[in-house]
């Protein structure tokens, strides 16, 4: 038995692609023996319809396209994974496609290139930096349907957590321990999420009135290796911390191991907390103190919002924050 699309199979019958779309559709509109003949092949052979040219034909394309950073995509760990599941709900849910894209740096060309292609019909971008944005004119100008996710701007629909209170929360929650020297094991400079966790961060020390000592920021990367080389920094300083506030979850456990591995223990010596609760918090000795960050609840939102923009391409942008939460458990 071949595999045909509806153009292959068209040719064999000798008929338009058009009347056996009808036949296919139950259609009206077609000669009797004609619909008998096709019904009679199709019980022969079966068809497979060229999706990407039926969206041609339509003018409506159902597919969007998922843009990710790939040094974060590599990694495929539960951020990446919750992101996807949550603008693949959406997608399924109204009968739209996901297709995902890479890139080293964001290029705006690259994106233009699929929308103008019509392979996709919009575009989530995910995790951007601030430097990014001098390229969004050019997707603006061409009216490319875009939604921002984990990156905020008032010109373009952006979602994500609320980071700078998710940041103050997780020091605060150190300070209210009694902890004075409070570190801060950072992301990637330039990032959203990082920047504002980071802004959290000192909004919290200056509030209880300790100073912020610059010894005590470092760049973890958000990997677990990262977080455990910035915390064996930190323990080799005559004054090391007593907490530790990670940027994410990785960098936190990464913490932990190299706290455990100079002899130290948690939370007695070093309190850490950590953000995004992922599930490994739960499993690990001593489990995690983190801040809830709802990703796939969030990415839900964005691919939602992003599909009635398609629909709706006057629609003005909107940014939504959704609210961290304090989880407490034995690192803290």
């Amino acid at each position: 038995m071949s595999d045909n699309t509806l153009e292959d199979l068209a040719k064999k019958l000798a008929i338009s692609r058009r009347t056996l779309s009808r036949v296919l559709k139950n259609e009206k509109n077609v000669a009797l023996d004609t619909r008998e003949r096709i019904s009679k092949h199709l019980e022969k052979e079966k068809v497979y319809p060229n999706v990407h040219a039926a969206s041609l034909a339509s003018k409506k394309i159902n597919v969007i396209g998922m843009v990710f950073p790939k040094g974060t995509f590599r990694e495929a760990d539960f951020f990446a994974i919750d992101t996807i599941k949550g603008i693949a709900t959406a997608t399924e849910e109204n009968n739209y496609q996901l297709m995902i894209f890479t890139q080293d740096k964001f290029d705006s060309t690259q994106c233009l290139r699929l929308y103008k292609s019509k392979l996709v019909g919009g575009l989530i971008l995910v995790s951007l930096t601030k430097e990014d944005f001098a390229q969004f004119s050019d997707l603006k100008k061409n009216q490319v349907p875009i939604s921002l996710l984990f990156a905020y701007s008032e010109k373009i629909d952006s979602f994500g957590c609320d980071n700078q209170k998710g940041g103050y929360l997780a020091t605060k929650h150190l300070i209210g321990l009694g902890r004075r020297k409070v570190a801060f094991i950072h992301g990637e400079e330039g990032w959203f999420d990082a920047d504002e966790r980071c802004k959290g961060y000192k909004q919290a020390l200056a509030e209880a009135g300790i100073e912020i000592r610059p010894e005590y920021i470092g760049n973890g990367h958000f990997s677990y290796e990262g977080g455990e080389a910035v915390m064996k920094e930190m323990l080799s300083l005559d004054n090391p911390p007593d907490a530790v506030f990670a940027a994410n979850d990785r960098s936190a456990i990464g913490a932990v191991r190299a706290i455990k591995e100079a002899g130290r223990r948690v939370p007695e010596d070093i309190a850490v907390v950590g953000f995004d609760n992922i599930p490994l918090c739960e499993l690990l000795d001593p489990t995690i103190t983190t801040i809830e960050h709802p990703i796939k609840d969030i990415a839900y939102e964005a691919a939602k919002t992003l599909l009635d923009l398609i629909n709706n391409p006057n629609k003005k942008p909107s940014m939504r924050l959704f609210e961290p939460k304090l989880i407490i458990r034995k690192s803290a």
